[in-house]
């Protein structure tokens, strides 16, 4: 939903610091034997996020309960804990948790700023990808609501892949693909769907509505506009009382063209909805 730069860390540097302040020399010398194979995990990760096919990385399904061996003699616990201790409780690890989670300014790339984040969600889950768990591209900044709500179904195809904040196409992010319907009750609000733009493939149009439905954004969405139209609905009464309904259409369009709201924003596409909606700009509130 929204374009966030990619960690500048090399992709090695989270894993070695990770490694560093393990205490168990044993365990330590052994991931740091791996650590070959660990960077060759994470560079065909960035080769295949660059292009949209995260989905062509096989996962590690097992039983459940089952601790099943990754690279050599590593386990599956022993990868993740490197997350789950090394880097989001000791340092240098949590240097780069930090920095990875305030790179966002406050906005959660998967709801398109809705929810502040509070802390990163592995793209690929850990779960399934333990060799992805410190990999810094792996890693985004996520509100509580879209780390806890996503969907945890693996993506096997092309088009059950979520956006990916810092590698996906240009199109995904400035294209508008989010679109609005006002029901035209009092009060009124405003209903939040997905439309394919012109020249999208099925596969990236089916990419973004899903991103749209795992996520939840039509429910957030409508949220966050009910509380708007509030406000908007004040605005008409009081010192836009005076304006035609064209006049108000004019100024409703005004505030959605603002360069601050990028292309599916839900303020965007609120503002645009009620300006194209002749019933709302007649309406004497």
């Amino acid at each position: 939903m929204k374009r966030i730069s990619a960690p500048t860390l090399m992709p090695m540097q989270p894993y070695n610091d990770c490694v560093s302040s393990i205490l168990d020399e044993p365990l330590k010398n052994r991931l740091q034997s791996i650590s070959n194979t660990i960077e060759t995990h994470a560079n065909l990760y960035i080769e295949r996020a660059a292009h949209g096919n995260t989905y062509t990385i096989n996962p590690i399904l097992h039983a459940r309960g089952a601790d099943p061996f990754i690279v050599n003699d590593i386990r599956k616990s022993e990868l993740i804990n490197l997350y789950d201790y090394n880097m989001v409780q000791r340092h240098p690890g949590r240097t780069t948790y930090d920095q990875i989670l305030v790179s966002a300014n406050e906005k959660c790339p998967f709801c398109g700023g809705i929810g502040r984040p509070k802390s990163l969600d592995h793209y690929l889950p850990k779960a399934n990808y333990p060799q992805y768990s410190v990999l810094p591209q792996n890693l985004i900044p996520a509100c509580r609501d879209c780390n806890t709500g996503k969907s945890n179904d693996i993506a096997l195809e092309p088009g059950q892949q979520p956006i990916h904040p810092y590698f996906d196409h240009d199109r995904f992010f400035v294209d508008q693909w989010v679109f609005g319907r006002i029901i035209e009750t009092h009060p009124c609000s405003i209903f939040f769907f997905t439309q394919m733009p012109a020249g999208w493939s099925e596969i990236d149009f089916q990419r973004a509505a899903n991103h749209f439905s795992d996520f939840d954004l039509s429910k957030r969405y409508s949220i966050q506009a009910a509380e708007e139209l509030g406000v908007v609905v004040d605005q008409r009464k009081g010192y836009l009382a005076g304006c035609s309904p064209d006049e108000f259409s004019n100024f409703l369009r005004s505030v959605s063209n603002a360069p601050s709201l990028f292309a599916n924003h839900w303020k965007k596409i609120m503002y645009q909805t009620l300006a194209g909606n002749r019933w709302f700009c007649s309406t004497e509130f």
